[in-house]
């Protein structure tokens, strides 16, 4: 269970922490502080945020936290005396009357106020209707009562034991903190429709709000203990439409790479085996040049995501053998292969694959990596080799591509090479996917992650260049700094199947996983961020809640638990 005390009366500390409750084609976000980013909503539906936050008062006293015009209104804070995540809760105190507020969201927000003691409640809704990556200045709705439905725009509001009165006005100059840092727009108008009231003795009562055209699903009240149960609960969060999302609040998108990359340990490893089926589907029927989109719907610039989605689909094949999902993918599978090689971003040379700029995963100008990139060829090897196991025709032999691979190696700095072709001898983390892939023997592999280890090594996984380098860069500030210093857990797993196969002990591995477990409790609550600082205290940042640390976070517990053979190393 995830729950603080007083400590949340703090307002930095309130607002570094983040809720997120998900539905299908929508979610309810903010943060213990209020709405500190545009994409925060209480009813977020379809990518647009229609209810953005409610105005609360106790007896006369504002509970609700806000900002406006650059000023935190926080003396809400000073009545919350704390707050559980599982359910979604608050406690609040104002002079000797106690209030519980529990929040649920199954695509119907349902806001239930439990009052003990004498208590008058006032509730404004604050509505607008804009895309999430807008603010909007003008938001006016008509405002209906029908039968007890007020009708506000694209929202339907109805209330049990609360009274509803008419009095439409604005909300000038709500501020979104977290964007005004990012340098993006941060400050809109919000319109509200009205307020509903109580007054009395141990109330109970309840808003329910949805949006128009949307809908309600089942959901289940189980508690999840343990950071593990946390973590499983965060995996069912990516799951919309037959695709896997890559991350809140602004990768809500499907991405072909993310889901590739996230699938074995969001969907496989959790048994939810015909929900993987439809990923693959989704994708596979979106293929075009042998290439999986990088960005549904068009986006067709990525190197990797096609070998990311071999690479799961061999991970599936492990698990369910060849059955008739597998069977229909075969002919995919064969084509991707073959095409693949002539598409406009990845070409055969010399038997590995030649990649056009800025269509690996590290995607910035900052960080082109044009050539042959190593995981991308690593990626490739495997590919080859689980199509020769299962008699699927390749492009060129497993073997020759594996001979060809062995120019990766870094003599000087003992470890890979970033690229070859041309030559890049800059210290990344993307050599930990080959390393993983039992390409090197032993000696190399263990000299190559003591490299990794002294260079790029953190507690919450791996930087993405050696601070020794002068474009490294400790801090997040954009795309500069993206992928040349921030630390990405995603990676911390094949980090983990690299010392395995180096012969280092599953026990003292297990350790590298306990601060991002405990990093649960800060950020996106109860999730993992997409990325951390390089430099010390390695500050979270990017998504607060993104698909591929939380999945490949659970792959490498899974694998640590896992009584199995471990990869061979090659004898070369």
């Amino acid at each position: 269970m995830i729950c603080f005390g007083r400590e949340i009366q703090d307002c930095e500390f309130a607002r570094q922490r983040e809720y997120l409750l998900t539905a299908e084609g929508g979610y309810c976000s903010s943060s213990l502080a209020g709405n500190t980013r545009k994409y925060h909503g209480l009813l977020v539906h379809g990518g647009r945020v229609l209810l953005s936050s409610m105005d609360e008062y106790l007896n006369g006293n504002r509970i609700s936290i806000a900002s406006y015009h650059g000023t935190t209104r926080a003396e809400g804070l000073t009545h919350l005396l704390g707050f559980t995540l599982y359910p979604l809760c608050f406690q609040y105190e104002v002079g000797g009357v106690l209030l519980e507020k529990t929040i649920r969201f199954d695509g119907t927000l349902t806001i239930e106020y439990r009052c003990t003691g004498d208590g008058s409640l006032r509730i404004l809704p604050l509505v607008t209707d804009r895309g999430i990556h807008e603010v909007r200045d003008d938001p006016w709705f008509p405002v209906e009562n029908k039968g007890g439905e007020i009708s506000v725009g694209n929202l339907r509001l109805r209330a049990r034991g609360m009274d509803f009165t008419p009095s439409p006005l604005l909300y000038y100059g709500a501020w979104f903190v977290e964007d005004f840092k990012r340098g993006y727009a941060c400050q809109e108008n919000l319109f509200s429709p009205g307020s509903f009231c109580a007054e009395g003795r141990d109330l109970k009562c309840t808003l329910m709000v949805a949006a128009n055209g949307g809908s309600a699903r089942d959901t289940h009240d189980e508690i999840p203990r343990t950071n593990l149960e946390v973590l499983k609960h965060a995996s069912s969060t990516f799951f919309h439409g037959n695709a896997l999302i890559a991350g809140y609040h602004w990768f809500t998108e499907p991405w072909g790479r993310d889901a590739f990359v996230s699938l074995p340990g969001l969907l496989l490893l959790q048994g939810r085996i015909k929900e993987a089926e439809a990923v693959f589907r989704y994708f596979a029927s979106r293929t075009r040049q042998g290439l999986v989109p990088n960005r549904v719907p068009d986006s067709y610039n990525s190197s990797d995501a096609s070998l990311w989605f071999l690479r799961a689909l061999k991970a599936y094949y492990k698990i369910c053998g060849e059955n008739r999902f597998f069977r229909d993918m075969r002919e995919k599978m064969e084509e991707i292969l073959h095409e693949y090689v002539e598409s406009d971003v990845a070409v055969l040379d010399h038997d590995l694959i030649r990649v056009a700029p800025r269509s690996t995963w590290m995607d910035t100008a900052f960080t082109p990596r044009e050539g042959k990139p190593v995981e991308v060829n690593a990626l490739w090897i495997e590919t080859l080799e689980f199509a020769e196991a299962i008699g699927v025709d390749t492009p060129v032999p497993s073997r020759s591509a594996k001979r060809r691979f062995l120019q990766f190696w870094n003599a000087e700095r003992g470890c890979l090479f970033d690229t070859i072709d041309p030559e890049s001898d800059e210290i990344r983390p993307n050599q930990v996917i080959a390393l993983s892939a039992g390409l090197f023997d032993r000696d190399r592999v263990r000299l190559a992650l003591e490299t990794v280890k002294r260079h790029l090594l953190t507690p919450f996984g791996l930087r993405t260049l050696s601070p020794e380098d002068p474009n490294y860069r400790g801090s997040h500030t954009g795309d500069e700094s993206y992928h040349n210093g921030s630390v990405w857990p995603w990676l911390t797993t094949f980090y983990v199947e690299a010392c395995l196969n180096a012969g280092e002990d599953p026990l003292t591995l297990r350790m590298l996983y306990h601060p991002i477990l405990m990093h649960l409790r800060e950020a996106g609550l109860g999730s993992i961020s997409e990325l951390f600082d390089g430099d010390y205290p390695h500050r979270p940042g990017g998504c607060i809640s993104q698909a591929w640390s939380v999945g490949e976070v659970l792959r490498g517990i899974a694998l640590l638990h896992a009584d199995r053979e471990r990869p061979r190393i090659s004898p070369q």
